[in-house]
This record gives structure tokens, C-alpha cells and sequence, in this order.
């Protein structure tokens, strides 16, 4: 098979310790896009999130894409590997940030072990590691630290002048092993190959779009692969899965932060506690704006990458742990209450017992104003100690 044209979108989620206030530059190891470029390739995501997130949410500005720069990969003996790799920082209001790197290689036919190899993260002569590599130095320019743990390919393949079917036919194998990272030898089982396969989000003929835990592949033949497309620009086709998938990565990364805050030491005061709570609850309201229904596949790619990529469980972990601040919120209130109300009994009951006791005072000591305040004073101080005697165990 000839004639496909391979490229990827690396995703690389950024833990920011401080807010983004852009680029220092120069950028160490980064080139200037061209302009004409970077221009078309916003245009083009931010038509399509318009169209596929709703002009509402585009207009509320909760992401945003900031230029980075090209990154040279580096020579290569392989004459088919990428060049070079077109860097955006996506940010995303409540402090976290992706790094999508947009990678195009030479047309060339189908290699899931060498494809498989370019994205592997453990590969170190991989295009993933080398570009990790790259970007570190501004990755510490903005504060930030790039949660390797998390980074996630994307592969989008267009065979323009070959239809879908016969190419799944002959090489189906070869995309579930590109579609899981995979570069061993060892073949798959046919019934897997099939499952996989039948794991198809595209509602287009002649598309096919996959999810699994390590990646993602958007794969589309003659039937639905645009002419006019430029190679330099992900396809139109490609970009509701790929903003998708960013939004379920930026999902998870509000909630791995939310986790991680309420995983630390519970504040000691009632309204540290009740701090904590509403900033946590802000956090939610952004994870709960993370995905829009827009359409079909939006929905289901969702629906599966919440499970696949453990954002269901990440979930359920933080409202745990939220429903354990909401509890000490209320025990803390409730102690502050008793604590309240054993003062206010303490203050009133020697209060009343000095005036009952100024009261009898003042039958025998008439004309001895400093006999009448002693016994005030003392019948108050006493009954106080006993007050508190007697109630101080209750109170603990």
C-alpha cells in the first residue's frame, strides 16, 4: 500500500504552579512559525470548536492557544521520519495547560512498528521523547512542570487516493497495533483485531476514529479525505477527535488538581475549611464545562474516554474527599457552636448567681458598698468555676 499521509498530534499535559503570563523570549530551541501558517491553523480549530463546542463557549474564552514555535527533531537515518514539530500551549482557564505538538511526515506506506516507535515514550530515539526533551527549558519558563505520565499521541492518517475498506482488509492489524503503541512482533487475535475495529466513533463513510488508553487514530480513505486539505494543516476532518480528546485531557488534569489539593493536610479553621471547599467547587464547575454535548461523536468519544482514561474514578476519588471537607466543615461548625453555647452558659450562669448573690448581700450590709461588690463578685467567680467544672468533660 502507498500513499498515505501520516501525521500526529503529540499531547503533552503541563502542571503550571503559577498563572500563564506567556512566552520569555527567545525560546530556547524553538524557530518562528511562519505567520501565514500559524494564522490558518487558529482559523481553522477556532471555526471548528464554534461549530462543534457552540459559538457560546468559544466566546467565553476558557481555552486559548498561544504560539509557541518549531521544533527541530533532530537528524535522523530514517528518511521518513518527521522533521520538525509546530508547538501550541493550550490553556485552559482554571490553571492547567497542554502542550499539542502537530507533527507531519513524508507520504509513505503503512509502518505501525516504526509509527509505533516515533511515539513511543520510553523510545529514547522516538520523536515523543526527543520532543519531551525539547521542551522542558520552556516548560520551566512558564512554571511549569510537563506530567510525562499523562502524554497522549494522536495519529491521523489520510489515504486520499485509497478506499477505507480494502485497507482495513489487508492491514487491519497494523492500525490496533498503531492504535495501542504497540512495536512488538507478535500478532494480535483476529477476534481482537475485529472488536477493536467495531470500536468505531466516525459517523462519516469511509472514516474510522479509535480511542484506547495510550492513543488515539483518526484514519479517513478517498471517501472522506478532502483534496483541498494542506498538508502543513490538520486535517478538518481530524479536529472535533482532537479537540475532544484535549478536553478530556484537560478534564482530568482540573481534577488531578483538585485531588491533589484536597489530599493534603485538612486547614484547622472553620473558614480555611470553608476556603477550600468553595475553590474546589469553582474547580468542579470547570471540569463539569470541560465537555459540551455537540454531537454524536463528541458524545461517545467522551463517554469512553472518561472510562479509558480513568476520569470516572479520578471523579468519584475527589467527591469523596469532598464529602470528607463538607463533614468537617460541619464538625468544626457544630464545635464552634457547643464552644459558644458553653461560654454563653458559663457568662450568664455566674452573671445571674452574682446578682442573686448581691441581692442578699445588700439585706445584711446595708450601708457596706464594698461587702455587697465582694460577695458579687466572689458568688460570680465561684459559681463560674463550678460551671465550668461541671460542664468542661460534656464540652470535650
Amino acid at each position: 500500500m502507498t500513499g498515505l499521509r501520516p501525521a500526529f498530534v503529540l499531547l503533552f499535559p503541563v502542571e503550571l504552579e503559577r498563572a500563564f503570563g506567556g512566552f520569555a523570549p527567545p525560546v530556547e530551541g524553538a524557530e518562528p512559525m511562519p505567520a501565514e501558517l500559524t494564522r490558518a491553523y487558529l482559523d481553522r480549530i477556532s471555526l471548528v470548536e464554534s461549530r462543534f463546542l457552540g459559538r457560546a463557549y468559544v466566546e467565553s474564552a476558557r481555552t486559548r492557544r498561544v504560539p509557541l514555535g518549531r521544533f527541530a527533531l533532530g537528524e535522523t537515518e530514517d528518511r521518513a521520519a518527521p522533521a520538525h514539530a509546530d508547538v501550541y500551549l493550550v490553556v485552559h482557564v482554571s490553571g492547567v495547560a497542554l502542550w499539542e505538538a502537530w507533527v507531519t511526515a513524508p507520504v509513505q506506506p503503512l509502518d505501525a512498528a516504526r509509527w509505533s516507535g516515533w511515539l513511543d515514550p520510553e523510545a529514547e530515539d522516538g520523536i515523543a521523547v526527543r520532543l519531551g526533551r525539547a521542551l522542558q527549558p520552556a516548560t520551566q519558563s512558564i512554571g511549569g512542570r510537563v506530567a510525562s505520565e499523562d502524554y497522549f499521541p494522536l495519529s491521523i492518517v489520510r489515504a486520499p487516493h485509497s478506499p477505507l475498506a480494502p485497507i482495513l482488509e489487508k492491514q487491519g492489524e497494523d492500525f490496533v497495533r498503531l492504535l495501542f503503541i504497540d512495536r512488538s512482533k507478535r500478532r494480535f487475535k483476529a477476534g481482537m483485531v475485529a472488536q477493536e475495529l467495531a470500536r468505531d466513533y466516525c459517523s462519516r463513510e469511509g472514516g474510522l476514529t479509535l480511542l484506547s488508553r495510550r492513543g488515539g487514530l483518526d484514519m479517513h480513505g478517498s471517501e472522506d479525505a478532502s483534496a483541498d486539505d494542506d498538508p502543513g494543516l490538520p486535517p478538518r476532518s481530524a479536529l472535533p477527535f482532537m479537540i475532544t480528546v484535549e478536553q478530556l485531557l484537560l478534564e482530568r488534569a482540573v481534577l488531578r488538581r483538585l485531588h491533589r489539593k484536597l489530599s493534603h493536610s485538612v486547614p484547622a479553621s472553620l473558614e480555611d475549611l470553608i476556603a477550600l471547599k468553595q475553590q474546589v467547587l469553582d474547580g468542579l464547575e470547570e471540569y463539569y464545562g470541560a465537555i459540551t454535548a455537540a454531537n454524536r461523536l463528541g458524545d461517545e468519544v467522551a463517554a469512553a474516554g472518561e472510562q479509558l482514561l480513568g476520569i470516572l474514578n479520578l471523579y468519584e476519588a475527589v467527591m469523596d474527599r469532598l464529602d470528607a471537607v463538607s463533614f468537617a466543615i460541619t464538625m468544626r461548625y457544630q464545635k464552634r457552636m457547643t464552644l459558644l453555647q458553653f461560654w454563653l452558659t458559663l457568662v450568664f450562669g455566674a452573671t445571674e448567681i452574682g446578682f442573686i448573690a448581691s441581692g442578699i448581700a445588700a439585706w445584711y450590709y446595708r450601708s457596706e458598698l464594698w461587702a455587697v461588690l465582694a460577695w458579687t463578685v466572689g458568688s460570680s467567680l465561684a459559681a463560674a468555676l463550678v460551671l465550668l467544672l461541671l460542664l468542661r468533660k460534656k464540652v470535650e
